[in-house]
C-alpha cells in the first residue's frame, strides 16, 4: 500500500514538474518571438510591406484599365467584384503573408475593418483634418507583425466613387448590383479610401 502511494507522489510530482514545464517552454516562446519581432527595423517592414502593397495595386490597376478600356467602368466594375479578392488571396499565398484592403466606407462587406484597424483609419483622418501628413502604422505583437498603409483615391477612380456628379446612373445600378450595402461613395481625388493591411507571421524577417 505504501509503496503504491509513493508511486502515485512520484508520477504525480513528475507530472507537475513536465506542466510547469510546458508553460514556461510556452511564455519563454511568446518572449523570444516578441524580441525577434522588435529586432526587425521599422524601415525594413515598411519596405516589404509597401512592395507587396504596390505590386498588388499595380496588377489590379491593369486589369481594371484594361477592362475599362473594352467595356467602360461597368466592365471595371465585374472585373473588380470578380477578381481583387482572388487576387489580394494569391498575392498573401505567394508572399506567405495576411493581406487585405479595408476601408470604414467599404464597398465589399468582406472589407470591413477591425476594431483596431478602425481605429488607425480614424486617426489618419483626423490628421489630414487638421492639416497634418499621416504614415503607415506598424504594430508588433508575440512575434507577428502588422504593416498598415494608407490607400488616397486616385482620380481614374471618380467615375466609381466620386459624387453623382461623376459617376451615372448606369454605374450606379451596376454596383449596387454587386454590393447592396456600398459606402464607397462621394469621394474625391486624393481623400483617404482606406488601407492595405499586411500581416507577417511569426519569423518572417529571419527566414527572408
Amino acid at each position: 500500500m505504501i509503496k503504491k502511494i509513493l508511486t502515485v507522489a512520484i508520477i504525480s510530482s513528475f507530472t507537475m514538474v513536465s506542466c510547469n514545464n510546458n508553460v514556461e517552454t510556452k511564455n519563454n516562446s511568446k518572449e523570444v518571438n516578441t524580441q525577434k519581432s522588435l529586432l526587425v527595423a521599422d524601415s525594413t517592414i515598411a519596405k516589404k510591406g509597401k512592395s507587396i502593397a504596390m505590386g498588388t495595386f499595380k496588377i489590379l490597376n491593369y486589369k481594371l484599365k484594361s477592362a475599362i478600356k473594352l467595356g467602360g467602368p461597368i466592365a471595371g466594375i465585374d472585373v473588380c467584384s470578380s477578381e481583387a479578392m482572388k487576387l489580394t488571396d494569391s498575392i498573401s499565398k505567394v508572399y506567405n503573408v495576411g493581406l487585405k484592403r479595408t476601408s470604414i466606407k467599404y464597398r465589399n462587406e468582406k472589407n470591413i475593418p477591425t476594431d483596431s484597424e478602425k481605429s488607425i483609419l480614424e486617426a489618419w483622418q483626423t490628421q489630414i483634418d487638421g492639416g497634418n501628413p499621416i504614415k503607415p502604422s506598424i504594430t508588433r505583437n508575440e512575434g507577428v507583425i502588422t504593416f498598415v498603409a494608407p490607400i488616397k483615391l486616385k482620380q481614374q477612380c471618380i467615375v466609381c466613387h466620386g459624387s453623382d456628379d461623376f459617376v451615372s446612373p448606369d454605374v450606379r445600378l451596376k454596383i449596387k448590383e454587386h454590393y447592396p450595402t456600398d459606402l464607397a461613395r462621394n469621394y474625391k481625388e486624393g481623400d483617404l479610401r482606406g488601407a492595405w493591411v499586411i500581416t507577417f507571421p511569426k519569423d518572417y524577417f529571419n527566414e527572408q
